[in-house]
């Protein structure tokens, strides 16, 4: 149990910030690497820099998230039945479960064309993160979702931009990854993060089960 949780909610708080300027920002920032345009650094080496600290923020705020959840006094009943909506590709009718390898390469595996929109629970969403396989940066050009990217025709001049919006990330966790492959926007995580950063607990109610156990609820 965090010894106090205001610390974490704070740094979450902040995480969720950098994570929503990283939106636009960090398809900016590796076009800089890539041009050797940032002073005093390796391009190679910019740009491993840049995704490790979002890749940072995202783990460090799926921890925090799912820690605060398995602690009834440190979040509210309400904040504790978040959900999100994400996007599952399932895997291809006889395709092989990817392995750590496979996990490197392309996901031809996952069936993209099949999209189905879902909702989960938070902890799910963070429980895809912390146990990741695969976690890989979405990228799509500002304001066009995922789906609608994906989806251009190749007479379309749009295919030929560049994107400049990371729309998420599609993560496996070494069980879901037999299943299906899934899509969590970068929006979504972000409010989520927000939600739990922002909950203030006025009040907390316990009461013992007939097995002498301790129960918190708080509101």
């Amino acid at each position: 149990m965090f010894n106090e949780s205001w610390p974490w909610k704070r740094d979450l708080a902040n995480a969720a910030e950098r994570l929503e300027r990283a939106r636009l920002g960090l398809p900016a920032v590796l076009d800089q690497a890539v041009d050797g345009e940032l002073d005093g650094a390796d391009s190679y080496e910019a740009e491993i820099e840049a995704l490790y600290l979002v890749e940072r923020d995202v783990m460090n705020g799926a921890f925090a998230v799912r820690r605060l959840l398995g602690m009834p006094s440190k979040v509210t009943k309400a904040t504790r039945e978040t959900k999100a909506r994400v996007v599952r590709y399932p895997l291809r009718v006889g395709a092989k479960t990817p392995d750590v390898w496979d996990a490197l390469g392309d996901l031809d595996m996952y069936d993209m064309e099949a999209p189905a929109e879902v909702v989960v629970t938070a902890n799910e969403v963070c429980n895809l993160f912390i146990h990741s396989l695969i976690m890989r940066f979405a990228w799509t050009l500002e304001s066009l979702a995922l789906g609608d990217w994906w989806a251009l025709d190749e007479s379309d001049p749009r295919v030929e931009c560049t994107p400049d919006e990371l729309a998420g990330w599609l993560v496996a966790s070494d069980k879901s990854s037999t299943q299906h492959l899934t899509f969590i926007p970068l929006r979504e995580l972000v409010r989520i993060m927000r939600l739990f950063a922002e909950d203030e607990v006025t009040m907390v109610t316990n009461r013992r089960d007939p097995q002498g156990r301790m129960h918190s609820t708080a509101s």
